[in-house]
């Protein structure tokens, strides 16, 4: 109502509303979550909202597989902090999806996944691809993976599905969803429906809580003398790197990460004792040696490959353990804390931080004391004297020497993922990157793709991945080529599975088959599109990035195969109870 010149309340105008295409209305919610770009391969049950994307003016990267684009979307995702999202068809399309959705999941990507559907009106006749719990049963299958799924079942509620997942899994803990749309829904015509509001919150945390912490922390009532700070996937997620650093240098607390959270704590800094689990390095495995008397964990997922085989070292008999985490489902899971929180990790650290005690002299020189012999040394200059096969532990080094500190290196799943860890020092948490919630291989192929789209040429992204994960799925790579991503990918070549061939040579003594072909991959690269050299001398490594600078780009490197190194996960594998 509304009130003319003569004081009388006179109806208000109501615009007429019209009905629209379903599909045109989920390209506007993905607009409103300010979604720019779609991943995902275009096929028959998902046709309208392809129709509907190009008609909303939504870029459309088309992928080569479905996997990958999922890979590529949560690639997306770690470099904008929006989510990825991916459209794929029904059946095979769907099922191509599922391990890229699975390792969002995982590794806390807020990914979306828009599938296809049959007809719904045929569901329980076997119409071709059919996902429902008559035919493939797909909503069984993806509940395990995902924070959100659903299959759409009216056309006017739709819409709403995909607003409710895209707001659930843009949330702490990030997570993937998967929304099930039947063709009909998706061509049919609806009034558009009230779109509820965006979704802003996080577990608050609790009060009391945070202030025993800060006083176990602040050395409160004879406090730990020997304490240290882990961080995992969760810490890098939540970007708490700052507050840790704060208060590492308040309280003089030592800090580790796992492979995963590599980078929250800058490991040139004093206090750090680099990698602890697959990929270690510095002092973590050594500074554990001797029992700490308090270990704080932030957002670490404590798997088999994170904590050594599950070591005793983080659960020491006499110390106390606290776990903070925006996870539920990782409190206790794998080693019991004394004391535990689930809450937003940034409001978290930053009440613990307003509540800290200040920190005696004396405690301050104990703490000082005992972590003198595990600071990290500098870093001595990279080597360029190399010709192939190289030594794997030269490559890491030798290319941040030339990209800069700035680049983001995303590593795939092998033995070139833990050279890498073990030998580049990373000073910044987006300045490293592995999949290895799921651990698929390919996975930083697909990932360093959405990174670079998402960069353009405003930063560097070097993939780093082996010439299995590149057998597997380096086709991708013409993805870049098509769409001019100037990604560089380094191909660690030992012509071997080098993980797989050196874990069961440990743990058995010998191995089956893993030799791979003996491909030319600078000429496979050239054929996809890309840029391509073979280096044969490490030297010739600057002058080829510089060349090809700005440019899609494949580095074909022969790796010596004997050259091996630790992995504490086949202590795991090698267990006989």
């Amino acid at each position: 109502m509304s009130i003319d010149a003569t004081h009388k309340l006179v109806p208000r105008a109501v615009p007429v509303q019209r009905e629209t295409r379903v599909a045109d209305q989920i390209a506007e919610v993905l607009l409103r979550h300010r979604i720019d770009r779609v991943f995902g391969i275009p096929g028959g049950t998902i046709s309208p909202v392809f129709d509907a994307l190009y008609g909303a003016g939504i870029e459309m990267v088309t992928c080569q597989h479905e996997t990958m684009a999922v890979y590529a979307a949560a690639g997306y995702a770690r470099a904008t902090g929006s989510p990825g999202v991916v459209a794929v068809t029904s059946g095979p399309g769907a099922l191509n999806a599922l391990t890229g959705l699975a390792a969002a999941g995982r590794d806390e990507l807020p990914v979306m996944v828009l599938s296809g559907e049959p007809d719904m009106r045929n569901f329980g006749r076997s119409p071709l691809q059919d996902g429902s719990a008559s035919g493939l049963d797909l909503m069984t299958m993806v509940r395990p993976l995902t924070k959100y799924a659903e299959l759409a079942l009216r056309a006017e509620r739709a819409p709403t599905v995909v607003d409710q997942a895209l707001s659930i899994i843009n949330q702490q803990p990030f997570g993937a969803a998967f929304v099930s749309l039947p063709v009909n829904l998706t061509h049919s015509s609806v009034l558009p429906g009230r779109m509820p509001a965006l979704i802003s919150r996080g577990l608050e945390p609790d009060l009391a809580t945070c202030r025993q912490i800060a006083n176990m922390l602040g050395g409160a009532n004879d406090g730990a003398t020997r304490p240290a700070i882990m961080l995992g996937v969760g810490a890098k997620r939540a970007d708490v790197g700052q507050l840790v650093l704060e208060i590492a240098e308040t309280l003089r607390i030592p800090v580790f990460t796992d492979i995963e959270g590599k980078g929250v704590f800058p490991e040139s800094h004093p206090l750090s004792l680099g990698v602890f689990g697959v990929g270690n390095r510095g002092n973590a495995h050594a500074y554990l040696r001797d029992p700490v008397d308090l270990l704080l964990t932030i957002g670490c997922r404590f798997d088999d490959t994170t904590t050594a085989g599950y070591a005793d070292a983080l659960r020491p008999d006499y110390g106390q353990m606290i776990q903070l985490d925006h996870d539920p489902n990782r409190i206790g899971r794998s080693y019991a804390p004394d004391l535990a929180m689930c809450a937003d990790l940034g409001r978290t650290l930053q009440l613990i931080q307003e509540l800290l005690p200040t920190p005696t002299p004396q405690l301050l020189v104990e703490r000082d004391r005992s972590t003198r012999n595990f600071r990290p040394r500098p870093e001595p200059p990279a080597e360029f004297e190399s010709t192939a096969p190289h030594n794997p532990r030269l490559l890491a080094p030798a290319l941040k020497e030339i990209v800069g500190p700035d680049a983001a290196f995303v590593c795939d799943i092998g033995n070139h993922m833990l050279f890498t860890a073990q030998n580049l020092s990373v000073e910044r948490p987006d300045a490293f990157w592995v999949s290895l919630g799921l651990g698929g291989m390919g996975s930083g192929i697909g990932t360093s793709i959405g990174m670079q789209l998402a960069y353009g040429h405003l930063r560097q992204v070097v993939c780093i991945c082996g010439d299995g994960s590149m057998m597997m799925c380096g086709n991708e790579l013409a993805t870049c080529a098509r769409y001019g991503i100037p990604l560089t990918v380094i191909v660690f070549n030992d012509r071997h599975l080098g993980m797989v061939n050196q874990g069961f040579r440990a743990v058995y003594g010998r191995a089956p088959d893993c030799q791979s072909p003996d491909v030319d991959f600078a000429s496979y690269g050239r054929s996809l599109g890309l840029n391509a050299e073979r280096l044969d001398k490490l030297s010739d490594l600057r002058g080829i990035l510089e060349r090809y600078q700005g440019k899609p780009l494949l580095i074909d490197v022969p790796i010596d195969p004997d050259v091996g190194t630790a992995n504490p996960r086949n202590d795991v594998l090698s267990a006989d109870d």
